[in-house]
């Protein structure tokens, strides 16, 4: 079905006969298929119904695709050969309101898994490692906008920890350092290390790494992770750049 869609998509109008000579189909296979796609309207007949070509219906089977499924594709691929350098569970997410929300992890196929970091989480944005990352590298009006929102919900910073004035200081870090770092807190005994990930001077998301605290030192996990997670937001940068 999805040849036949694609072809006539190529041919624009055009004929069963069209359609068997370009894609090898039986024409009683396309004559049915036609007949479906006409009857669920993604095509219609032309010229006396002897030649069909697509209708405006056709659009909706791309309405569930959203840039943050291709920005997903380009990521998973990236974070697989990092995963070969790198034990511990990688994570790339992107911006959804106020939330970040997984696109990509390597959780299902990494022993090392200690978390519910599936595909689809929500995370906060203004409390977490990619979520600072993130808006460490977003413009200055995005920042605040979002900012402004947690600040409504939170009330007065000296109410809550994590009020404006301690997200405001957990950005300015991960602006100067080139990374953001979560050191206690949610999940339990684990650190996140989380860097931006910027295409055409615009930040996309963040890609992070999460591992047991005990496990390594705080500064050997610095030294070692941080170059491979920026190297790797590059190459998903790249991959579209490119």
């Amino acid at each position: 079905m999805l040849t036949v869609i694609k072809s006539i998509n190529d041919l624009g109008i055009c004929t069963v006969v069209d359609l068997h000579r370009v894609t090898g189909i039986s024409r009683p296979a396309i004559h049915r298929m036609v007949d479906s796609l006409c009857s669920f309207g993604y095509t219609e007949r032309v010229s006396g119904k002897s030649a069909i070509r697509l209708t405006s219906q056709i659009l909706s089977l791309s309405a569930g695709y959203k840039p943050e499924s291709r920005l997903a594709e380009k990521a998973a691929p990236v974070l697989a050969e990092l995963q070969k350098r790198l034990r511990w569970p990688l994570t790339f997410a992107t911006p959804e309101d106020d939330v970040m929300v997984v696109q990509e992890t390597t959780r299902d196929s990494n022993p090392f898994v200690f978390d519910s970091g599936r595909t689809g989480l929500h995370l906060p944005m203004t409390t977490t490692a990619m979520g600072c990352a993130y808006l460490s590298a977003c413009t200055t009006e995005d920042r605040e906008a979002v900012l402004e929102r947690h600040r409504r919900r939170s009330g007065p910073d000296d109410v809550r920890g994590d009020g404006v004035a301690a997200a405001r200081y957990r950005i300015a870090q991960a602006a100067e350092k080139g990374y953001a770092l979560r050191s206690g807190g949610e999940p339990e005994r684990t650190s996140t290390i989380a860097v931006p990930v910027v295409v055409y001077s615009t930040a996309v998301g963040a890609l992070c790494t999460t591992f047991p605290t005990s496990a390594v030192v705080l500064g050997d996990a610095l030294n070692n992770y941080v170059p491979l997670l920026q190297e790797s937001a590059r190459a998903i940068a790249a991959s579209f750049e490119n």
